[in-house]
Protein backbone atom coordinates (compact mmCIF):
# COMPACT_ATOMS: atom_id res chain seq x y z
CA UNK A 1 0.00 0.00 0.00
CA UNK A 2 2.52 2.80 1.16
CA UNK A 3 4.60 1.63 -2.15
CA UNK A 4 1.40 2.44 -4.39
CA UNK A 5 1.52 5.70 -2.43
CA UNK A 6 4.89 6.48 -3.21
CA UNK A 7 4.69 5.26 -7.01
CA UNK A 8 1.74 7.22 -7.65
CA UNK A 9 3.33 10.22 -5.62
CA UNK A 10 6.33 9.95 -7.83
CA UNK A 11 4.33 9.27 -10.94
CA UNK A 12 2.38 12.84 -10.71
CA UNK A 13 5.48 14.40 -9.85
CA UNK A 14 6.99 13.17 -13.08
CA UNK A 15 3.62 14.18 -15.16
CA UNK A 16 4.01 17.52 -13.37
CA UNK A 17 7.63 18.13 -15.05
CA UNK A 18 7.31 16.65 -18.43
CA UNK A 19 5.31 19.67 -19.83
CA UNK A 20 7.66 22.23 -18.25
CA UNK A 21 10.46 20.04 -20.02
CA UNK A 22 8.58 20.81 -23.72
CA UNK A 23 8.17 24.62 -22.93
CA UNK A 24 11.66 25.37 -24.30
CA UNK A 25 14.09 24.36 -27.15
CA UNK A 26 17.62 25.11 -28.40
CA UNK A 27 18.70 26.16 -31.65
CA UNK A 28 21.90 25.91 -33.29
CA UNK A 29 22.69 28.55 -35.39
CA UNK A 30 25.02 28.88 -38.18
CA UNK A 31 26.07 31.63 -41.13
CA UNK A 32 24.19 31.41 -44.38
CA UNK A 33 25.06 32.96 -47.57
CA UNK A 34 24.48 32.53 -51.47
CA UNK A 35 26.72 29.19 -51.35
CA UNK A 36 24.33 28.04 -48.85
CA UNK A 37 25.14 27.32 -45.07
CA UNK A 38 28.32 27.99 -43.26
CA UNK A 39 29.82 28.11 -40.03
CA UNK A 40 28.19 28.16 -36.79
CA UNK A 41 28.03 31.37 -34.82
CA UNK A 42 26.22 29.65 -31.31
CA UNK A 43 22.89 29.22 -30.32
CA UNK A 44 19.67 30.75 -29.23
CA UNK A 45 17.73 29.42 -26.35
CA UNK A 46 13.76 29.98 -26.23
CA UNK A 47 11.92 29.24 -23.64
CA UNK A 48 8.41 29.95 -22.50
CA UNK A 49 7.55 32.01 -19.25
CA UNK A 50 4.41 33.57 -17.78
CA UNK A 51 5.17 37.04 -19.55
CA UNK A 52 5.93 35.34 -22.75
CA UNK A 53 8.17 33.54 -25.15
CA UNK A 54 11.29 34.85 -23.77
CA UNK A 55 14.49 34.18 -26.34
CA UNK A 56 17.99 34.35 -25.38
CA UNK A 57 20.85 34.26 -28.19
CA UNK A 58 24.50 32.87 -27.64
CA UNK A 59 25.53 34.28 -30.79
CA UNK A 60 28.97 35.31 -31.71
CA UNK A 61 30.98 36.61 -34.81
CA UNK A 62 28.15 39.39 -35.92
CA UNK A 63 28.19 42.63 -37.10
CA UNK A 64 28.19 44.75 -34.53
CA UNK A 65 24.41 46.71 -33.64
CA UNK A 66 20.97 45.47 -34.36
CA UNK A 67 19.40 42.78 -36.17
CA UNK A 68 16.27 41.84 -37.11
CA UNK A 69 15.04 38.74 -35.92
CA UNK A 70 12.45 36.15 -37.41
CA UNK A 71 10.85 33.18 -37.01
CA UNK A 72 10.26 31.65 -40.96
CA UNK A 73 7.57 29.51 -42.28
CA UNK A 74 9.63 26.37 -43.24
CA UNK A 75 12.76 24.20 -41.69
CA UNK A 76 15.48 25.25 -44.03
CA UNK A 77 17.99 27.58 -44.09
CA UNK A 78 19.45 26.79 -47.85
CA UNK A 79 19.78 29.44 -50.17
CA UNK A 80 17.54 29.66 -53.61
CA UNK A 81 17.09 31.69 -56.60
CA UNK A 82 15.33 34.85 -56.90
CA UNK A 83 15.42 36.77 -59.87
CA UNK A 84 17.99 35.45 -61.50
CA UNK A 85 20.40 35.65 -58.12
CA UNK A 86 21.11 33.11 -55.48
CA UNK A 87 19.79 34.56 -51.82
CA UNK A 88 21.13 33.22 -48.66
CA UNK A 89 18.35 31.66 -46.25
CA UNK A 90 15.45 32.02 -49.27
CA UNK A 91 14.57 28.12 -48.58
CA UNK A 92 13.28 29.48 -45.28
CA UNK A 93 10.61 31.21 -47.15
CA UNK A 94 8.67 34.20 -45.37
CA UNK A 95 7.82 35.21 -41.74
CA UNK A 96 5.77 33.22 -39.83
CA UNK A 97 2.64 34.41 -39.78
CA UNK A 98 -0.46 31.92 -39.29
CA UNK A 99 -2.61 34.82 -39.23
CA UNK A 100 -1.73 37.02 -42.30
CA UNK A 101 -1.44 39.94 -40.78
CA UNK A 102 0.33 42.80 -42.92
CA UNK A 103 3.20 44.45 -41.66
CA UNK A 104 1.95 47.95 -40.34
CA UNK A 105 -1.67 47.25 -40.28
CA UNK A 106 -3.29 49.88 -37.98
CA UNK A 107 -0.04 51.78 -37.79
CA UNK A 108 -0.05 54.60 -35.53
CA UNK A 109 3.18 56.50 -34.41
CA UNK A 110 5.13 54.12 -35.96
CA UNK A 111 3.55 50.99 -34.01
CA UNK A 112 1.35 48.57 -35.73
CA UNK A 113 0.39 44.73 -35.88
CA UNK A 114 3.40 42.38 -36.96
CA UNK A 115 2.89 38.75 -37.86
CA UNK A 116 3.63 36.15 -35.11
CA UNK A 117 7.13 35.77 -36.20
CA UNK A 118 8.62 39.17 -35.75
CA UNK A 119 10.88 38.91 -32.88
CA UNK A 120 12.43 42.21 -31.22
CA UNK A 121 15.68 43.04 -32.76
CA UNK A 122 18.74 41.73 -30.95
CA UNK A 123 21.58 43.44 -30.65
CA UNK A 124 25.73 42.77 -31.14
CA UNK A 125 28.38 44.11 -29.10
CA UNK A 126 31.73 46.03 -30.45
CA UNK A 127 32.71 42.67 -29.80
CA UNK A 128 30.40 40.95 -32.17
CA UNK A 129 28.57 38.44 -28.89
CA UNK A 130 24.59 38.64 -28.45
CA UNK A 131 23.51 37.48 -25.18
CA UNK A 132 20.53 39.56 -24.35
CA UNK A 133 17.48 38.13 -24.00
CA UNK A 134 14.50 39.28 -25.45
CA UNK A 135 10.91 38.77 -25.23
CA UNK A 136 7.64 38.14 -27.33
CA UNK A 137 4.01 37.60 -26.36
CA UNK A 138 3.34 36.52 -30.05
CA UNK A 139 4.12 32.76 -30.13
CA UNK A 140 5.18 30.09 -27.74
CA UNK A 141 7.57 27.28 -28.28
CA UNK A 142 5.15 24.71 -29.26
CA UNK A 143 3.92 26.89 -32.39
CA UNK A 144 7.52 26.95 -33.96
CA UNK A 145 8.47 23.93 -33.45
CA UNK A 146 9.83 22.54 -37.11
CA UNK A 147 10.86 26.35 -38.32
CA UNK A 148 13.25 28.33 -39.16
CA UNK A 149 14.52 31.50 -37.22
CA UNK A 150 16.86 34.07 -39.11
CA UNK A 151 19.22 36.77 -37.75
CA UNK A 152 19.38 39.57 -40.58
CA UNK A 153 22.39 41.64 -40.76
CA UNK A 154 20.67 44.84 -40.07
CA UNK A 155 17.80 46.35 -37.50
CA UNK A 156 14.40 46.88 -38.06
CA UNK A 157 12.60 49.94 -39.63
CA UNK A 158 9.75 51.85 -38.50
CA UNK A 159 7.53 49.97 -40.40
CA UNK A 160 9.04 46.61 -38.89
CA UNK A 161 10.98 45.41 -41.84
CA UNK A 162 14.87 44.84 -42.12
CA UNK A 163 15.86 48.06 -43.31
CA UNK A 164 18.76 47.19 -45.95
CA UNK A 165 17.35 45.16 -48.03
CA UNK A 166 16.64 42.66 -45.14
CA UNK A 167 19.99 40.81 -46.33
CA UNK A 168 19.61 37.23 -44.29
CA UNK A 169 22.68 36.50 -42.09
CA UNK A 170 22.42 33.45 -40.10
CA UNK A 171 19.73 30.86 -39.93
CA UNK A 172 18.95 27.57 -37.87
CA UNK A 173 16.19 25.42 -37.87
CA UNK A 174 14.12 24.58 -34.71
CA UNK A 175 13.56 20.83 -33.52
CA UNK A 176 10.02 19.21 -33.53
Amino acid sequence: MIRQIIASGLSAILIGVTPALADKVTVSINKISADGIGAPIGTILMKDSHHGMMVTPNLTDLPPGAHAFHIHQNPNCGAAMKGGKKVAGLMAGSHYNPTKVRHGKGMKHGHGMKPHGDLPDISAGTDGTATKGVMTDRVKVDQIRGRAIMVHRYGTNEAGKPKGGGARFACGIIPK
